[in-house]
């Protein structure tokens, strides 16, 4: 699987809280089924992260890493979206993902339906390709279903770890719905773990690989756990 989202780079949001911790996350995840990550470090309009600290503490892990684990890893940002977004990435403030024209956003959980239409469309008309992130976790999605936001120009990236919650009730029950509904109409393009730390939200994914496996068509899986992902790299549309 290629995991699009993950908070691995040590000291630079509530991620990993150091080196060795960021080798153990993606340890975990490559013993799952993740053959490449894109690092996504929290960008907020208040709390701006530094690109050239990301891609030097990338390097730094890629170092560390080279010999242990057979997995690529790719910068980005997860950005908490606001109204001058698409100027901040114009100016390289802002990582997209693996350097590509794809962007990776979130919204706050309560965010208004309008106000993401709207986001999608100025990420659009600036020309990039604006990712959903954890897109089953916001109420108007939820509300409104994924036709609409797609249909505007924006991909979906669902988490992995809701999968493995199967038969419980809550929160997680609600997403893991949401999740396989979207899955089996084909509505969504990318995967990820959302991993932060080993004790927090560390990398979930082997049920929802072998979820995928067993229920959706082998062309479309294949798509949303690698092919896609793949698409990035080359900063191709995917449809």
């Amino acid at each position: 699987m290629f995991d699009i989202h993950s908070h691995i780079i040590y000291h630079i949001d509530g991620g990993s809280h150091d080196l060795e911790e960021s080798l153990e996350l993606i340890r975990q995840d490559v013993e799952q089924g993740a053959h490449a990550i894109i690092a996504t470090p929290h960008y907020y309009v208040q709390y701006p992260t530094d690109p050239a600290r990301i891609r030097a503490k990338l390097a730094t892990i890629e170092e560390a890493n080279a010999s242990a684990l057979d997995v690529r890893l790719y910068a980005g940002n997860e950005v908490l979206w606001f109204d001058s977004m698409t100027e901040r990435l114009q100016s390289g403030e802002i990582l997209t993902l693996a350097d590509s024209h794809y962007t990776l956003i979130e919204f706050y959980p309560e965010e208004s339906y309008q106000t993401i239409l709207r986001a999608i469309r100025n990420v659009r008309n600036a020309g990039y390709r604006p990712i959903i992130a954890h897109a089953e976790r916001f109420k108007a999605i939820q509300e409104h279903g994924l036709a609409e936001v797609r249909d505007l120009g924006a991909y979906v990236q669902l988490s992995t770890e809701p999968l493995s919650h199967k038969g419980l009730s809550g929160l997680f029950d609600r997403e893991t719905k949401f999740i396989q509904k979207a899955l089996r109409n084909q509505e969504a393009d990318f995967l990820g773990t959302d991993m932060h730390r080993v004790d927090r939200r560390p990398p979930v994914l082997r049920d929802a690989i072998d979820w995928i496996e067993r229920n959706l068509d082998r062309d479309y899986a294949d798509a949303v756990l690698q092919g896609n992902a793949e698409a990035i790299l080359r900063d191709e549309e995917i449809y």
